[in-house]
């Protein structure tokens, strides 16, 4: 049995967490905390759980926390996982982290610091492993701390990595990344731009060379190039009005002689394992209708006179965040890395 606790439980991703574990015969969730609802019970304020036991929002204390539970899941705002991560460790040398924020997903301190804000827990993080879970599955498998990857960035990265993994991409061309997500992705804060009445019927672009996920896109692919000069990488969110989902359209040139069949070959070498990336051939193109509510990806790549368009679908509170992060749970504990998630998504 694993002992679960949720830090941050009452966000989307928390929640998600949550409603995904109290599924699993192999996982007792120990503690869910939130600063806003302490002393409720789950099911008063998330009716859907209505018939789920007697889980009670707590006020987060560390003792209690670290001593009763294996894994610890942290979704909180940036900045805060960091705060709690030592003070965890210090009470029990064995528990397992996983970080949904972006606190330890830089390799590269002054990049976090640079996008976010000062670090809270700078030598722990050199110990976080990346958590794109269908890339990096082997080195999660012996991790005992995690860093989430942002929505965008697993949007992007899942079809991206493999092709800069196999040297495959022309580094003289830029990589342009095109990104629509769904309200959720923004979280539960106030925020007047995406209140229904302002984003219903419109898609629009924000941060526009400047939202905080580019930094940790180009880390990861500069690592993947095993620090090659980077292309140039544009990449472009837009907010679309639908709650969850989350469709990215990359634009890109691969090396002369490599052509489609052949990042089709790639993809197959990385992902036929993997229970939740799938590459869609024979025309089809990936639809956030047939990914959101799970975990999965679905890719295509489409070519014309040397010109490549890569297209990847997910679910940005699944894949982009919790179910991703269960799915590096089970890595961790040496689970097969599907059990306990849905294999597919609800339709219509």
């Amino acid at each position: 049995m694993i002992n679960a606790s949720v830090i941050g439980a009452s966000g989307y991703s928390g929640i998600y967490i949550i409603y995904n574990l109290s599924s699993r015969k192999d996982v007792e969730i120990k503690h869910i905390t939130s600063r806003q609802y302490a002393g409720k019970y789950l099911n008063d304020i998330f009716p859907s759980f209505y018939k789920f036991g007697s889980l009670i929002f707590e006020e987060y204390d560390e003792d209690v926390i670290a001593k009763s539970s294996d894994v610890v899941f942290l979704c909180l705002p940036h900045g805060e996982s960091s705060r709690l991560a030592a003070g965890l460790v210090s009470k029990n040398k064995h528990i397992k982290l996983i970080d949904i924020a972006a606190d330890f997903r830089f390799s590269d301190i002054a990049t976090y610091e640079a996008s976010y804000e000062k670090h809270s827990a700078a030598q722990l993080n050199n110990l976080f492993i990346y958590g794109l879970a269908d890339i990096f599955q082997d080195k999660i498998k012996n991790a005992q701390f995690v860093a989430n990857p942002g929505c965008y960035p697993a949007g992007a990265l899942i079809p991206l990595l493999p092709l800069f993994l196999m040297s495959a991409i022309d580094l003289n061309f830029p990589v342009i990344i095109d990104s629509k997500s769904g309200i959720s992705g923004a979280g539960k804060s106030l925020n007047i731009p995406n209140l229904f009445c302002e984003a219903e019927s419109s898609i629009r672009a924000y941060s526009v060379w400047t939202h905080r996920h580019l930094p940790e896109i180009k880390e990861k692919i500069y690592q993947a190039a095993e620090n090659k000069p980077l292309p140039e990488i544009i990449f472009t969110p837009h907010v679309i009005p639908s709650v969850r989902g989350l469709l990215t359209t990359i634009y890109l040139r691969l090396k002369k002689g490599v052509g489609e069949k052949d990042a089709e070959s790639i993809y197959h070498k990385f992902f036929d394992k993997s229970p939740f990336v799938s590459l869609l051939e024979n025309g089809g193109l990936p639809d956030t209708k047939n990914v959101i509510y799970s975990n999965n990806c679905h890719i295509a790549i489409r070519e014309k006179n040397g010109y490549f368009i890569l297209i990847s679908a997910i679910d940005n509170l699944g894949k982009g965040a919790s179910l991703q992060a269960v799915q590096n749970m089970n890595l961790m504990f040496g689970i097969e890395a599907g059990q306990g998630i849905n294999k597919y998504s609800p339709y219509p």
